[in-house]
């Protein structure tokens, strides 16, 4: 397998270029990411990590006859045992675009990064940054366990792809075990972007003369099977490849399960694996359920650009599926449909957060923003106002000014939530950002030993 490659996907077309120097993007900077674990030995996983990022997404400057911005990749895994960082590693992709005018400014920037880690639990943290604009960022942190393979029947994570064919050409970045296998970070597929979805799994330890029964499945967002499709199999080889393809093209726009069930020939379960992934399909006709018809209904008035705004202080309730499946959708019709189920659902309550409507939480962010600007942040991107917008206002707060030396901080607690949680809030830098340094609700950062941090 290859490791630290980043592809170009990227066409040329022709076109007038641009009279500007430099293009700095109206829309937040973001970027999609996935991962698979596959079979190193036995103590060992290799860990596949892609991602992707838009060139119209990224601050460009003039760059001979055209444009040239970069995207730096910083990854820190640590381990949650021991609290040692595993990899600590920096990427640097330049983005280059020849025409803004055409498709190409549109298309999607593929990365891939491999490596072998050791059996345990990590923390992946994920901190892109435009290199031109260092303050357009986007992080997040995966969790992941990697667990050995054994001398049982064992299964890789299942990589849904943009294209898989068979190669033998093992320069290819992309290539692994007799196939060139495209990752689709984005994990959004539909008969606009990616009409099919390739999966590519490995089988470990099978029985070299039994007939296995290979059954795909798709499942909504909850686990309910809506489409399955069965092949029988003899390997004759005790690890194997797998792959096939899935229309996607009449799926009505939501979120999914893509699962592959793994049989013996006496029709035992023996091996499972799932992967989440997002449709977009505005063309497949479905109900809207009534709130997110109403939803629809008050967004009907906002520009593109307003709805992009809005989706971006609602990003703490959406998954890295939701943020990447918006990424996409260019279309003030796709958004104003994806808004409106999106704020169905948080009104149902979402990721384990209270149920809240659309108005209620934009008046969260109204308030943060009002009470909690900080550095020239707006108030709902500081830590204060993200915990005020997520879990609305305290039941009470003890501030605590600097005295004899201790920085100033601030306790919020919440008697309602988990019988009783607080955070805490320290003006570390004393220029009025107040950073949470300790919170006892599950979930959140935690540190017991946070009074050290008032010296």
């Amino acid at each position: 397998m290859k490791s630290n490659v980043w592809v170009l996907v990227l066409a040329v077309l022709a076109g007038s270029l641009s009279a500007q120097e430099r293009i700095d993007p109206r829309s937040s900077f973001v970027i999609n990411f996935d991962l698979a674990r596959f079979k190193n030995n036995d103590s060992t996983q290799y860990v596949e990590m892609y991602f992707a990022s838009f060139p119209h997404l990224v601050t460009l400057e003039r760059a001979g006859a055209g444009f040239r911005g970069f995207v730096e990749i910083r990854l820190k895994l640590r381990d949650k045992e021991t609290g040692v960082l595993a990899l600590d590693n920096r990427s640097l992709v330049p983005v280059d675009v020849p025409d803004t005018s055409g498709e190409a400014y549109r298309t999607t920037l593929i990365a891939q990064l491999g490596y072998v880690v050791p059996a345990g639990s990590y923390d992946l943290h994920v901190n892109a940054i435009d290199s031109l604009a260092s303050a357009r960022q986007d992080s997040f942190t995966v969790n992941f366990d990697v667990v050995p393979q054994t001398g049982s029947f064992g299964i890789s994570d299942v990589e849904l792809c943009s294209n898989i064919r068979r190669s033998t050409n093992q320069d290819d970045p992309f290539y692994k075990n007799l196939h060139e296998v495209v990752p689709n970070p984005t994990l959004l597929f539909g008969a606009a972007n990616h009409p099919v979805i390739f999966h590519y799994l490995e089988l470990y330890n099978l029985n070299k003369d039994e007939t296995y029964t290979i059954k795909t499945i798709l499942a909504d967002g909850g686990g309910n099977p809506l489409q399955e499709a069965t092949r029988k199999r003899k390997f004759g080889v005790e690890n194997a490849v797998d792959v096939g393809t899935t229309n996607a093209t009449k799926l009505p726009s939501g979120k999914y399960r893509f699962q592959v069930i793994v049989l013996s020939s006496a029709a035992e379960p023996l091996l499972r694996t799932e992967k989440r992934f997002y449709a977009y399909n505005p063309q497949a006709v479905v109900a809207i359920p009534s709130d997110a018809e109403m939803v629809e209904t008050e967004l009907s008035g906002l520009t593109s650009e307003e709805l992009a705004l809005e989706f971006e202080t609602a990003r703490y309730l959406a998954t890295q599926e939701e943020v990447g499946a918006f990424s996409k959708i260019t279309s003030l019709q796709g958004r104003r449909e994806f808004l409106a189920k999106f704020w169905s659902d948080v009104a149902k309550g979402k990721m384990g957060y209270d149920p809240i409507v659309r108005r209620d939480y934009l008046m969260r962010v109204k308030r943060a923003n009002e009470r909690y600007r900080a550095m020239s942040r707006d108030g709902w991107r500081t830590d204060r106002g993200r915990v005020f917008v997520l879990y609305a206002e305290p039941d009470e707060i003890d501030r605590r000014p600097s005295s004899e030396g201790g920085k100033p901080h601030e306790i919020w607690s919440y008697y309602r939530i988990e019988n009783g949680v607080m955070f805490v809030f320290i003006d570390r830098m004393g220029f009025g950002d107040y950073t949470l340094v300790h919170s006892t609700k599950r979930g959140e950062l935690r540190d017991d030993d946070w009074e050290r941090l008032l010296q």
